[in-house]
């Protein structure tokens, strides 16, 4: 499995957001998800069995209420049926939703983060301040996220809850957060050995 972070954010609507953070189920199915797919696309009945969920409760989720978050990658014909292996539809995306005075809340199913920005924080503040600081200039060094904030996104992400010096996400919400209006996403990709929390969930599963 490789140790590669692409990072991408992407804008969901306030209702995506709530009907997610606010269903324990959802939640782990989303995780649980992501994880297990990160070495390659699951049937249906592998995730049912790691949730802990009947079968016909997780499709009914994955179907109705978790449409948008998965896909299917191969389909195989097992004693003539079919069975889908699938996986993440956005594998390397964190998700972003704007709250109630510029609240910023965040969807981040691999590093299991669902919630308010202040609150939960993001999947670098799990780097050491050298490991963070390698991975901002690395981002910086071209691309969307090589622009330095002005004022107004400086006090932005310090009103949800984040510190100086700005870690890697921090920069990609505020890139992510200038597309808005057109609809673009922002994505980083940083190099194969250099995510410290891509090497730490690696070694975790």
């Amino acid at each position: 499995m490789k140790s590669n972070c692409r990072i991408e954010i992407a804008h969901i609507d306030p209702e995506t957001y709530t009907s997610l953070v606010n269903h324990d189920l959802r939640k782990q199915i989303l995780r649980t998800l992501y994880s297990m797919a990160k070495g390659g696309p699951i049937t249906k009945q592998q995730l049912a069995d790691r949730v802990g969920a009947g079968y016909h409760q997780l499709v009914y989720q994955l179907n109705n209420h978790l449409q948008d978050f998965w896909t299917v990658k191969e389909e195989q014909k097992v004693r003539g049926t079919r069975m889908e292996l699938i996986a993440p539809a956005y594998p390397d995306t964190i998700f972003i939703s704007i709250g109630k005075d510029n609240g910023i809340f965040i969807v981040d199913p691999i590093a299991n983060l669902f919630g308010a920005l202040h609150k939960v924080g993001t999947r670098c503040d799990q780097c050491s301040p050298h490991e963070s600081r390698r991975c901002v200039n690395h981002a910086m060094q071209g691309g969307c996220c090589s622009r330095e904030p002005s004022e107004t996104e400086m006090a932005l992400l310090m009103a949800n809850g984040r510190k100086l010096p700005f870690r890697v996400v921090d920069q990609a919400i505020l890139c992510a957060l200038r597309g808005i209006p057109e609809g673009s996403t922002c994505a980083i990709e940083i190099p194969c050995d250099g995510c410290a929390f891509m090497k730490k969930f690696i070694a975790v599963h």
